[in-house]
């Protein structure tokens, strides 16, 4: 997510800057931006589901009724410890397959939310082949009409180019090309967690020897810097820009994610297959700078490919 959040926030940026440039102002310095942060508000966190360990019983002899009695106390085993589940075994794909005619929204939600938690919490080394990519378009710039609108999506289209990068994790976690440490799935930092009401759709079907679920996210809007989307935060992740701009001050912020959407392939172990997460993200601002204020709209979506070489 850096990069998409970094992506946009660059282009807000840009688009100002132009606009500056357009009514013939230059800044007195360069906008100096943080790497933007893509960590959201806390949420509750699903606990993941693990494997667990069965404990062997322990066989008891039978007690010798013509020896003195044994006054020593014997230490009571404790049957209520959890077991330590192994989250580095390599998992098996060979279990029953489900009927999932009769499933509702609830139902597909929680199946897949364990499914990405039981994921997440595995600790073995694995590849993951990871692709990005993005369609988007930046207008309604102003002051400065088609033209600085044009050069707009001219940089636009150097910059959003799609990448393809192989994630080694050990641990649970990986470093990225960009230098972002990052969660076996999205969110990149935490459980997954998305409440009910953040579903506007979900469906779930056997396809072979996987299991196919799509959930598509309510529509939610944050209008501050400050704002974070509670479904998109919960489930993959948001364009975070408080704190981010030095110079510039924003008077007005849409943010809309009319709704993103994950579709996955669980496998029948329970383990994420491969996932794909496709991020819907419509915004607007109004900026003011070295006495300029300048408006741009930015809409467009991101798409993220997971395929974790099991």
């Amino acid at each position: 997510m850096k990069k998409r959040i970094l992506i946009a926030l660059s282009l807000l940026l840009i688009a100002a800057m132009l606009t500056f440039a357009a009514c013939g102002k230059k800044p007195a310095q360069e906008p100096t931006t943080a790497a933007p942060d893509t960590t959201a508000a806390p949420v509750s966190e699903t606990p993941s589901e693990t494997q667990s360990e069965t404990p062997s019983e322990t066989q008891t002899a039978a007690p010798d009724t013509t020896a003195a009695p044994d006054t020593t106390t014997v230490p009571v085993q404790d049957t209520t410890a959890a077991p330590v589940p192994d989250t580095t075994a390599a998992p098996d794909n060979n279990a029953a397959q489900t009927d999932f005619s009769g499933y509702d929204k609830a139902q597909i939600l929680n199946y897949l939310a364990a499914a990405i938690n039981k994921t997440k919490s595995y600790t073995g080394n694995i590849t993951v082949n990871h692709k990005e990519s993005f369609t988007s378009t930046v207008t309604n710039v102003t002051p400065g009409g088609a033209l600085v609108t044009q050069a707009l999506n001219f940089v636009k289209d150097l910059v959003l180019k799609p990448s393809e990068e192989v994630y080694s994790f050990s641990g649970g976690t990986a470093t990225t090309s960009e230098g972002e440490t990052t969660q076996l799935l999205l969110p990149k930092d935490k459980a997954f967690s998305l409440p009910l009401e953040g579903v506007a759709n979900a469906t779930i079907a056997n396809e072979g020897d996987k299991v196919h679920v799509v959930l598509t996210l309510s529509p939610e809007e944050v209008n501050s810097l400050a704002a974070v989307p509670a479904y998109n935060s919960s489930s993959i992740g948001y364009l975070n820009l408080d704190g981010k701009f030095k110079i510039i001050q924003i008077q007005e912020l849409t943010i809309k994610y009319p709704g993103s959407k994950i579709d996955a392939f669980v496998r029948a172990d329970g383990y994420v297959d491969s996932v794909t997460y496709t991020i819907t993200l419509d915004a607007s601002a109004k900026a003011k700078g070295m006495g300029i204020t300048g408006t741009a709209d930015f809409n467009g979506d991101q798409v993220e490919i997971w395929k974790i070489n099991w």
